[in-house]
């Protein structure tokens, strides 16, 4: 795909009769209140064969629909755009980009409340992960992060299934855990999380863990159970502890000053339309999840509960590591979830 790369007077020159907008239905008001079609790019670090990916297609497809094809939104997969960090600074400069992005991404951003959402343990489920990103507490850090970063969160309700751990063996408490090397991604969350649960962590690209496992150089791995499995990972580890300790808030954003001068219709139609999709991909990795665990089973990886209570407590010291976050935040994010 080469779409162009719309420079920021052009995008705006397109915006007129906002205000004098009064149409109900957001689509149609939207495609009377731009006087010419506009294009903004989608950017992603997944391949087009992801589960992603078709959810795009159909925020791309919705959007095109709803506006009457006033706005046309041209998906760039496997990070052609760059990596999520440089896609946000991009964005936050005012470039045409919508970027997939994580809360802790976000955090960089001039708003570090935003990291509380990657804490350990912090949702027991969807529904309540969905309870919070629905909060007025995470509207509270958007409407920050759009005042302190230039950036406008689109949608922040993409949830891949929670991640487990796979190692040679299982670790139904954290004392069965202690001093185990433990592969994690290369993120405060992760690394300070482990460090709590006295699982030394190692920072290895994911592209190594095939034979880091395979070669002892880490005894376990962190990740998400698909994921895993996709990369054959338990060729050479049998052993899934299902512990949940991180349901990651991915989402959609872009630059605030693109997004704010689009007429309000068409700000409500972007938005929509990554939240519906946005809720459809988590389901739906949910249930991948699940049908993957039956087949992981009946192909004999083996499957331990953890006992998530006393892993949820050997990880509250997570919560007390940040002096940037606001006093009570840890209480509110909780509270939203009720």
């Amino acid at each position: 795909m080469n779409a162009p790369v719309m420079s920021l007077t052009t995008i705006l020159a397109a915006f007129v009769s906002a205000t004098a907008v009064s149409a109900t239905e957001s689509g149609p008001a939207c495609a009377t209140a731009l006087s010419a079609p506009v294009e903004f790019r989608i950017s992603h670090q997944n391949s087009p064969s992801s589960p992603i990916h078709p959810h795009l297609e159909k925020v791309v497809d919705l959007v095109a629909q709803e506006t009457n094809g006033k706005i046309s939104l041209a998906i760039f997969p496997n990070a052609q755009l760059g990596g999520e960090m440089q896609a946000l600074e991009q964005a936050a400069f005012g470039q045409n980009i919508i970027f997939y992005t994580t809360a802790g991404a976000l955090a960089t951003a001039g708003v570090p409340s935003f990291s509380v959402l990657n804490g350990p343990f912090l949702t027991g489920s969807l529904e309540e992960a969905q309870k919070l990103e629905a909060s007025d507490i995470v509207a509270s850090m958007e409407s920050d992060l759009a005042k302190n970063g230039n950036l406008r969160v689109l949608a922040l309700n993409w949830f891949d299934s929670p991640r487990s751990i796979l190692g040679h063996k299982g670790y139904a408490t954290p004392d069965e855990l202690a001093g185990t090397k433990m592969r994690v991604p290369e993120a405060p969350a992760y690394l300070r999380t482990f460090e709590l649960l006295k699982s030394p962590p190692m920072a290895l690209p994911f592209s190594e863990l095939y034979l880091a496992l395979q070669q002892g150089v880490v005894d376990a791995a962190e990740g998400g159970i698909d994921g895993m499995a996709n990369a054959n990972l338990m060729e050479v580890a049998d052993t899934v502890t299902v512990t949940d300790h991180f349901r990651i808030f991915y989402g959609f954003a872009m630059s605030e000053d693109l997004f704010a001068a689009l007429p309000e219709p068409c700000q409500k139609v972007m938005a929509d339309a990554f939240a519906t999709e946005g809720a459809s991909y988590s389901a739906q990795m949910d249930s991948i999840t699940t049908k993957r665990i039956e087949d992981l089973k009946a192909s004999g990886t083996k499957f331990v509960a953890a006992d998530h209570e006393a892993y949820r407590q050997a990880t509250e010291g997570f919560y007390t590591l940040f002096p940037e976050w606001p006093e009570g935040l840890v209480d509110q994010v909780r509270a939203a979830m009720k």
